[in-house]
């Protein structure tokens, strides 16, 4: 036997086991999934974090919708390029499932009306958690999120601005329940991507609840009641750039503001748009039928270029 040949080796894999069990260091990135146990139950979130993190970094919680999931809307927004590149972390917490067997955040949809569920302390204490461990600046947060996810993105607009700075739901709906107790003492920037042929987040609203989620405003009325929560007075409204005319869809920016603060209401209004995360980068091989379905959303936007340009606003 190779004496020498063996102390190497022996001294590669004492080294090897060394660097395994070494924390990761400050300017590591990191990727993955983790636990955070909230009233008895073991949730899950997926975070990721920049190499070489600036102190008082941004932070922004990404939610996704009813039957998906965190690693899914992380996979398609490619927020994690984005915060990459500007140097924010990104949370993206995981639903439980419900009696159907489908992950969701309880926003109160009529057929969730028996979950115990509390989903809103769970984000909350979630990124109180992840701004104390990795130093966010507590006025530097961001809540964003698809369809469900949009919901509770509304439900956080009214409930949470001593955490959240703004909000920018995706296909999204305010639950009329939501509406009806929303905390308007506190500023609420707020921005909205919405197509007007959404077959799920009727862009009309339902009122009605004919579709059985429960009552939820129309989409103008819903931007209009943060427009005077805010105290906006001023409107401005123009046509972006028709990128690709055979997406059947096009855009409409409408800008509220005011003289006297610095609160915004953004409202993208897809002519055309269906049920979708403008550009989303959903990967064939993993998604298939997901794959098929994102071809025929807005391809004029990237939606998640556009909230985080929304949310530099206010950093």
């Amino acid at each position: 036997m190779d004496v020498n040949r063996l102390k190497k080796t022996i001294m590669k894999l004492l080294l090897i086991a060394l660097l395994l069990m070494s924390p990761l260091s400050i300017g590591d990135a990191f990727t993955g999934e983790k636990i955070f146990s909230h009233q008895g139950l073991q949730r899950t979130y997926w975070l990721h974090v920049p190499a070489d993190l600036e102190p008082d970094a941004p932070l922004m919680v990404v939610i996704h919708g009813y039957t998906s999931a965190a690693k899914y809307i992380m996979d398609y927004s490619k927020m994690n390029d984005i915060a990459d590149r500007e140097g924010f972390v990104v949370v993206y917490p995981q639903g439980t499932l419900d009696l159907g067997g489908n992950t969701f955040f309880n926003v109160g949809y009529d057929f969730h009306i028996d979950s115990s569920v509390d989903d809103l302390a769970f984000i909350r204490e979630l990124v109180i958690d992840v701004r104390d461990s990795y130093a966010s600046n507590p006025s530097k947060i961001f809540a964003t999120g698809m369809s469900n996810g949009g919901d509770m993105s509304y439900m956080l607009a009214c409930t949470s601005t001593d955490i959240f700075k703004a909000f920018a739901p995706v296909a999204g709906v305010l639950m009329k329940e939501t509406r009806d107790s929303c905390n308007i003492d506190a500023p609420i920037p707020l921005f909205e991507i919405h197509g007007t042929a959404d077959d799920i987040s009727l862009y009309q609203g339902d009122m009605d609840n004919s579709d059985g989620y429960g009552a939820y405003l129309d989409l103008p009325s819903s931007t209009q009641f943060f427009v005077e929560a805010n105290g906006l007075n001023k409107k401005t409204a123009i046509k972006l750039e028709d990128k690709d005319p055979n997406d059947g869809s096009s855009i409409t920016f409408e800008r509220y503001y005011a003289d006297h603060n610095s609160q915004q209401v953004w409202f993208y209004i897809i002519e055309g748009g269906g049920h979708h995360w403008p550009g989303a980068q959903v990967p064939w091989w993993k998604y298939p039928m997901d794959w098929v379905r994102a071809q025929s959303g807005n391809r004029d936007i990237n939606a998640s270029e556009e909230v985080w340009s929304f949310f530099s606003e206010y950093l």
